[in-house]
Formats: structure tokens, sequence, C-alpha cells
């Protein structure tokens, strides 16, 4: 479970960080603003890592 997540450098954000997830949460807003991109940064942080 997600607590807090901080963001830099990734798409349109250049730094943001979003805190009190202990809970149900849902990500709303205008179109264009970076909820897609939120939603990546969070997939990308939770799947595993691979060496090359």
């Amino acid at each position: 479970m997600l607590r807090n997540i901080e963001v830099r450098n990734f798409r349109c954000f250049d730094y943001l960080k979003v805190s009190g997830l202990e809970k149900l949460n849902l990500i709303s807003g205008k179109n264009n603003i970076g909820k897609t991109a939120l939603l990546e940064a969070i997939f990308l942080n939770s799947a595993p890592r691979r060496l090359f």
C-alpha cells in the first residue's frame, strides 16, 4: 500500500508530492493536468526492476 508518492522530472511534473494515500483514493480533475501521468508514475514505481 502506498502512503505517499514523490515524482520528479516525469512527463508534466517537475516535482509533485502526494501524501495521505492510506485509504480509498480517487484521482479526478480537468483534462490535460497529469492524471494519467501520475498513474503511470505509480505503475512504474510498483513494477519489478530489471537490470540490463
